[in-house]
């Protein structure tokens, strides 16, 4: 009985090993794949990081190029600085660099397919640090999510370190798709909200 036991614990072991060995291997063939770069924005010379994920070239970090109906979280250049700018949709649909696009929920959908395509994909998004709680990310892809917050179509600000929002190209009428991360989950998800709302801009080519 007790052979028969510790072969059981012997093979569990071997199992798990196993499978460690394939989710390390699994995360370093998805790292080798991301190719980083940076770009700079002939408008304002702003640098921006890029990044290379499923044969498309997304800004690594959150625009701020200002325009009308742009904003700063709180009113504070410092959060420009840290996270970008808030944009309405209809600023966000023109504020990309020449070359790059608003990005539309198909670009978005392959980014949520390289990262993994599941209820945890935003771990492989989010930056390792920023997020209230336990929620920061392991940056895996390099794309450096951070919880730049929203301003309300009201004019007042919320979600600083709990959410972020990225404007979808995808619309109708008055509203249009937001893909969001939040610190309650690693869903990578969308939405529809009004576009006088205030939220962030990736762009990709």
């Amino acid at each position: 009985m007790k052979s028969f036991q510790f072969f059981l614990c012997t093979l569990l072991l071997l199992f798990c090993t196993s499978e460690a060995a394939k989710a390390t291997k699994a995360s370093k063939a998805k790292t080798s794949k991301v190719k980083k770069s940076e770009v700079t924005d002939a408008r304002d010379k702003q640098k921006y990081r890029t990044v290379k994920i499923d044969g498309r070239e997304w800004l690594a970090d959150n625009l701020n190029f200002k325009t009308d109906d742009s904003f700063c979280y709180a009113e504070d250049e410092n959060n420009c600085m840290a996270y970008g700018r808030l944009y309405t949709w209809n600023a966000a649909s023109k504020a990309c660099p020449a070359g790059f696009h608003l990005p539309t929920d198909e670009d978005f959908e392959s980014l949520w397919k390289a990262a993994g395509a599941d209820f945890n994909a935003a771990y492989l998004l989010k930056t390792e640090y920023g997020w209230s709680g336990e929620t920061n990310g392991n940056d895996t892809l390099k794309f450096s999510a951070m919880p730049a917050g929203n301003r309300f179509d009201d004019g007042n600000y919320g979600n600083l370190s709990k959410m972020t929002f990225f404007w979808s190209a995808s619309s109708e009428d008055d509203e249009a798709n937001v893909w969001y991360m939040t610190s309650k989950s690693m869903g990578f998800s969308y939405m529809t909200k009004p576009k006088t709302f205030g939220f962030s801009v990736r762009c990709v080519k």
